[in-house]
């Protein structure tokens, strides 16, 4: 746990004029905490913050009065409402704000978490469709993610309320945007969570919304695209969720609607095809199902000989093709123990010399 003192030093440090998540970090890394930071940098006549402003005292005893009067709080990456898969990119948020009911936005944390975005001008067949998955995820025990702006995001907010949804702003958590999505503002409020980065009062600015989309993408273990077009925020989320090794989900499109640009070309680059919740469910639970033998696993694994593990590989890469086999049919034709299998196979997948599909499928990856 933080000191309140470490806590106030943090905030100056980042809310400081030229001070990113980079550099904030590099400044915890290199001083050990946000208090010592403020000290160098306030004695520092020469050097690399030379001149270095910093955020004043008094602006931000004012900032955290006025979250307290609205009834958030600040978020800090060691604190327990942290996203945690949030914590594991390499530029997480120094500290975020939230309002929202804690309690039910610390249970979605043990639930599977995927963000869905998409077109602001969604079509009327794209809203119904993101209503519908939406609501049957967040039955599913998945909880939903996804950026509160009208369209997709709107439509996936309002499936997913009743069991389990989070909104991430690129303004202040304070500052309900667009106006037209008031009313949903305030449901999240009640029944889920609100964060964001910016201080409180923060209007929507351009260059915010790939810094929202950063978190966005960082907080869930995968990212469902319903249209997008071809320069949208939406595949900016989608390239985020790729280089944190999250999964990526697209819906297919009719191909003559530029809304439908950048989720075909993201099917085409090799995106998880979505035409329903189980396409998500299913890919979801494969996941698991890899993970807990690998656990259960472990000391099996590891019992096997740099050249069996070898002869393994080439085994399992020479039983695969382009066209797609159960993980159950691909163990009972080269005769080896699950455990052996499973761990081999994530481990060509993380090489990307084979594909994971929907219903525990894996085949080559192109041009293996």
């Amino acid at each position: 746990m933080l000191s309140k003192e470490e806590k106030l030093a943090r905030l100056r440090l980042a809310r400081s004029e030229a001070v990113g998540s980079s550099t904030f970090w590099n400044f915890i890394n290199r001083y050990g905490s946000g208090e010592k930071a403020l000290r160098v940098i306030s004695k520092s006549s020469s050097g690399p913050i030379k001149n270095f402003e910093l955020c004043s005292e008094e602006k931000i005893r004012e900032e955290i009065k006025a979250m307290k009067s609205i009834g958030g709080r600040f978020v800090f990456f060691e604190d327990e409402l942290f996203p945690p898969l949030l914590r594991n990119t390499p530029d997480p948020p120094p500290v975020l704000s939230f309002l929202g009911n804690k309690e039910r936005t610390l249970s979605f944390y043990k639930k599977n978490m995927i963000s869905i975005v998409g077109a602001r001008n969604a079509s009327i067949h794209a809203s119904r469709f993101c209503l519908l998955l939406s609501e049957e995820l967040s039955r599913r025990d998945v909880a939903v993610v996804s950026g509160l702006a009208r369209g997709i995001d709107a439509s996936a907010h309002q499936g997913s309320l009743e069991n389990g949804t989070v909104a991430v702003l690129a303004c202040g958590v304070n500052v309900a945007y667009p106006q037209e999505n008031l009313k949903l503002y305030g449901e999240i409020i009640k029944k889920g969570g609100i964060f964001a980065e910016m201080p409180l009062d923060t209007t929507p600015q351009p260059q915010l919304f790939p810094r929202r989309n950063r978190i966005i993408a960082g907080m869930s273990h995968g990212t469902v695209v319903i249209e997008a077009a071809e320069q949208s925020g939406s595949l900016i989320t989608a390239k985020m969720a790729l280089e944190y090794d999250r999964d990526v989900f697209a819906v297919p499109g009719f191909p003559l609607d530029p809304r439908s640009v950048g989720c075909n070309r993201l099917l085409k680059d090799g995106a998880i095809l979505v035409q329903g919740a189980q396409d998500v469910l299913d890919h979801l639970e494969s996941r698991k199902i890899i993970q807990n033998t690998l656990f259960e696993n472990k000391s099996e694994a590891y019992r096997i000989s740099d050249q069996d593990l070898e002869k393994l590989r080439k085994k399992i890469l020479d039983s695969l093709s382009s066209t797609p086999i159960t993980i159950d049919e691909l163990i009972s034709c080269i005769k080896v123990s699950p455990g052996e299998a499973l761990s081999v196979l994530l481990e060509l997948e993380l090489a990307n010399k084979i594909v994971r599909l929907h219903g525990q499928r894996v085949c080559l990856a192109l041009g293996d």
